[in-house]
């Protein structure tokens, strides 16, 4: 179970953190839970002291009614040093910085600037400091299986047998959905490399824009470059995963 804790006593902030983290969970078949306060008070507290047994991310507010972000991580760090510490603000400068650095928290992210973006970004590096992996959940002949994110190179539409195939570091497989459906169900580093085709851009080693090939990072070569995507792929890759 991942446990979301969130500090933030504005009411359309909170609401608006609770559907950016759920936007996030929805593509992962982790169980998880959203504990929500408006103020540092003895119920945080007692949540906190349990932190360094559980899988826990905080996404605190700078400014809150009676005390601030940066007393409350202090507090997260007397008892529990492995959970990230995300904090909204609209300041900047070498202060928070030194803090930053002191209390190991992950990032400070201004809440009016495309918080959803740097949110999303943000979990990705949580699960992988709590060394998480993000999963799809696929059910074939009324089996369910997990399959590992990392372990997906790219899905084609076979529009001969009407289904979509998952192209994996183990096999192939045959979905019964539509291309568009399942990619929802998938994070940001999926995306269309042709009409029929998206690539996990995290397991791309090499862009052949001569011969329209995918390299991948086990060496597995692939036509499904279409140029019309060339810019979109080209910021994406080679500005790294």
């Amino acid at each position: 179970m991942i446990n979301f804790i969130v500090v933030e006593d504005n009411p359309l902030h909170l609401e608006k953190t609770k559907k950016i983290i759920m936007s996030y969970m929805m593509k992962n078949d982790y169980p998880f839970d959203i504990k929500t306060f408006s103020k540092f008070s003895k119920e945080l507290i007692n949540t906190i002291k349990v932190g360094e047994h559980n899988t826990f991310i905080y996404i605190l507010d700078f400014e809150l009614p009676n005390t601030n972000a940066i007393d409350i991580s202090r507090t997260i760090r007397n008892y529990d040093w492995k959970s990230p510490i995300i904090v909204f603000s609209v300041n900047g400068g070498m202060a928070l910085e030194t803090f930053k650095q002191r209390l190991q928290i992950l990032d400070f992210v201004n809440k009016q600037y495309e918080a959803e973006k740097n949110l999303h970004e943000l979990f990705d590096i949580c699960f992988k400091q709590l060394k998480l992996r993000s999963h799809f959940k696929l059910t074939i002949k009324k089996k369910t299986y997990i399959v590992d994110l990392e372990n997906i190179l790219y899905l084609y539409r076979d529009n001969y047998k009407r289904k979509t195939v998952l192209v994996t570091d183990f096999g192939e497989h045959m979905i019964n959905d539509t291309l568009e459906n399942i990619k929802s169900k998938l994070n940001n580093k999926f995306i269309y490399s042709h009409k029929s085709y998206i690539i996990n851009t995290k397991r791309v080693s090499v862009l052949d824009w001569k011969n329209n090939d995918v390299i991948f990072d086990n060496g597995v070569k692939a036509n499904i470059l279409s140029k019309s995507r060339r810019k979109e792929l080209d910021c994406i890759c080679l500005k790294g995963n």
